[in-house]
């Protein structure tokens, strides 16, 4: 039993060890509880180059550092150049789980909203947090449950960036606010800043015996004001719509808020990406984030051919992709022959046998004929 234990150990040891931890974080927390900032400081900053360093650990130093720097008046320009390369790192970082004041958290997301206008592409994903449902007419967990559902619908369109709940209750846990009080417009702002959220969507709904009618509302988390409201009814029972999920529902919010690029390729095998990102089928009506986007096309024999664009929301734009061919390369097509053009040389014989074989059964026979006509002038000689 022991060498049971033993092995058990290593195998874990083995599948956990490259993804260990390598920043002291508990020394980090200490001295940022004795108020020690500059030696937290140092420890973040002599981790940093190495080549030890997981990517969790990566977003820990630099969110860290960003904080840390922009508490102080003198140095906020040096906090400022971490955050932009904690988001060049992970564009959709939030910063709600460091000891960041609410002054911090805004400027934070003053920077996070520059970055998106200049990258683009990416980084024009909105970070979305979505609440537990409310209402009349659902049972006790009803509401946490579905609002699980349609984040799980969420996370499957690539155009939103939808947190999951854990983000939700952790914030909420750490403020100390009670959920069934937190369904009030101001507290979920508030918890939306927290965690660097763009949207935060409420749905609400209503039943009427087995008829339930959701309203969503989609809110801009730095205006407070909804830019689209939904409302879907559904003559199902909650076990069914759970069952179901909420994918129109998600749907319907992606034709609203997302752009779309009207597609047409030459030639047709042509390798596509967008904003860097290869797509996994080319298809002829593409959802994106409003603002700059790049795609680029690439095919053997053609030369790579990039456009940048820009599309609004709820608008499409029409654009075809033509690869030019490279230089020397001729593309060639079926060329149909007309019906009075005839090739002597190369005109076929029976089906299925190839005009090469007729050439070599003439060529034969001619020797022949030559060979015989030889013969016979020379036994005609000898006589």
């Amino acid at each position: 039993m022991r060498w049971i234990n033993i092995i058990f150990a290593s195998v874990c040891l083995f599948f956990v060890a490259p993804h260990a931890q390598v920043v002291n974080r508990s020394a980090v927390e200490a001295f940022l509880l004795e108020g020690e900032v500059g030696k937290a400081q140092k420890t973040l900053e002599s981790y940093l180059g190495s080549g030890d360093l997981t990517y969790q650990d990566s977003v820990y130093i630099l969110k860290n550092l960003g904080v840390l720097y922009s508490s102080s008046p003198k140095r906020k320009d040096l906090g400022d150049r971490y955050f932009y390369r904690l988001l060049d790192l992970d564009p959709f970082a939030s910063i709600h789980d460091t000891y960041a004041s609410n002054s911090i958290l805004a400027r934070f997301k003053k920077i996070r909203k520059n970055y998106q206008t200049q990258k683009g592409g990416k980084a024009l994903v909105p970070a979305v947090v979505i609440f537990d449902f409310t209402g009349e007419g659902l049972k006790d967990g009803d509401g946490a449950a579905m609002a699980q559902q349609f984040i799980a619908e969420m996370q499957r369109l690539e155009v939103f960036h939808t947190l999951d709940r854990s983000n939700v209750v952790e914030t909420l846990e750490k403020t100390k606010s009670n959920p069934d009080k937190c369904a009030g417009k101001e507290c979920r702002l508030d918890i939306a800043r927290r965690l660097t959220a763009d949207k935060l969507i409420s749905v609400h709904a209503s039943r009427l015996d087995t008829i339930f009618t959701f309203t969503l509302a989609y809110v801009d988390v730095e205006t407070g004001e909804a830019t689209t409201t939904l409302s879907k009814v559904y003559a199902k029972r909650p076990e069914k719509l759970l069952a179901e999920g909420f994918g129109d529902l998600a749907g319907e919010l992606q034709n609203h808020e997302a752009a779309f690029l009207n597609l047409s390729v030459t030639p047709t095998n042509t390798v596509l990406t967008i904003d860097n990102s290869p797509m996994a089928v080319i298809s002829s009506r593409v959802p994106l984030n409003p603002g700059k986007h790049r795609i680029c096309g690439s095919s053997p024999g053609y030369d790579t051919e990039c456009k940048d664009f820009e599309v609004k929301r709820a608008d499409a734009l029409t654009y075809s992709l033509v690869l030019p061919p490279k230089a020397g390369t001729q593309i060639t097509s079926a060329k149909p022959k007309d019906d009075d053009e005839e090739d002597t040389e190369d005109a076929p014989g029976d089906a299925g046998e190839p005009a090469a074989s007729h050439k070599f059964v003439w060529w034969t026979l001619g020797g022949m004929a030559v060979l015989a006509v030889g013969l016979a002038v020379l036994f005609n000689t000898k006589d």
